[in-house]
């Protein structure tokens, strides 16, 4: 690989001073450089191949253009619109993403944490890997996360009204008839377990129903996707195997949802005639299912665009800022997988 080309080449090839040059690739409006002059230098720099370090640039005003993003899987099929709608949003705004993938692994979160820092980006986006996540490696980078836990009330949130969805989902069933509804949630990796099972349980005393017994199950939500799929199939085996079965089941999300749909095709389960089944995300894989998986769809490219929004607007007026907490609301999209009990 040849040598990098520096100002000194462009500088001896239209024959001026190395601080001319410098003040016209550098974008200053100088009123010293004449516009001819401007253009001697632009044709040099072309000509021998100049191509502007806009990175050291900035690190000189400090400042990089460029911001991180914290995923907690990557393998997710949730992410990816919602990482879009970040970048997106940033590369109109001039900045650049860096992405990490933290495996929902603490110690790798703080890695990540440290390295921002040390890399100096102007701020992150952090799906938090953790309920107890520590932020304070981060010291003076701002930051969003993408959350709408209470647990991270202190800190600027952007997120959907995920116990809203839920409730929306439930009511449905419940307004079709549907009376010995399962739950089914993530195991330890998932902070959102508690307030799921705290809201379902709400749902069954406001309705004046007594819960069955064995109606929540739990399977460990994994690092991967895929390994987090093969859990739910192996804890809905055994559940859908018992007698009576639920007329629903609630799934945290889709792919917790689209597993129950899979089993119960598998052990010759109707779908929706003897079960309904509803999950939450709005994955594209629940659209193409048969039958198709009815889902509580998130906005996540609205979400990511609102972070990156959120998070510019923080770094240029830090000044006087005021924790936000933007939340977006959810919509029931009914498919085939949901009918009456």
């Amino acid at each position: 690989m040849g040598r990098r080309t520096t100002i000194i080449d462009v500088a001896k090839e239209c024959g001026l001073s190395q601080a001319t040059v410098a003040r016209v690739l550098n974008g200053q409006k100088d009123i010293q450089v004449k516009e001819k002059t401007r253009e001697r230098v632009l044709k040099a720099a072309q000509k021998v191949g100049y191509r502007r370090n806009a990175l050291a640039a900035n690190f000189r005003r400090q400042q990089t253009n460029t911001i991180a993003i914290s995923i907690a899987d990557i393998t997710n099929p949730f992410f990816p619109e919602l990482i879009k709608g970040i970048q997106d949003k940033m590369r109109d705004c001039g900045y650049s993403v860096i992405q990490l993938n933290n495996e929902w692994n603490p110690d790798i979160e703080q890695e990540h944490f440290q390295y921002m820092v040390q890399t100096c980006v102007d701020g992150a986006i952090i799906s938090p890997s953790h309920p107890m996540t520590n932020f304070d490696t981060l010291e003076t980078v701002p930051f969003i996360l993408l959350t709408n836990s209470d647990l991270y009330s202190n800190f600027d949130t952007v997120g959907n009204d995920s116990k809203a969805g839920m409730r929306i989902a439930l009511e449905h069933l419940y307004g079709l008839g549907h009376r010995r509804i399962a739950l089914l949630v993530g195991g330890s990796m998932s902070s959102g377990s508690s307030w799921r099972r705290d809201l379902f349980c709400k749902f069954y005393r406001e309705k004046g129903m007594s819960m069955p017994a064995n109606m929540q199950v739990a399977c460990d939500f994994s690092v991967s996707s895929t390994a987090s799929f093969v859990q739910a199939r192996k804890s809905m085996e055994n559940f859908l195997s018992q007698n009576p079965l639920p007329t629903a089941v609630f799934a945290s999300n889709d792919i917790l949802g689209l597993a129950t749909l899979q089993v119960a095709n598998e052990k010759g389960i109707q779908v929706p005639e003897q079960l309904s089944i509803v999950g939450m995300d709005g994955i594209f894989s629940g659209e193409v299912s048969s039958p198709p998986l009815t889902t509580v769809k998130k906005n996540r490219a609205e979400i990511g665009r609102m972070a990156a929004q959120t998070l510019i607007d923080k770094i240029k007026k830090p000044q006087g800022w005021q924790t936000k907490r933007l939340v977006l609301p959810c919509k029931l999209l009914e498919r085939g997988s949901m009918g009456p009990a």
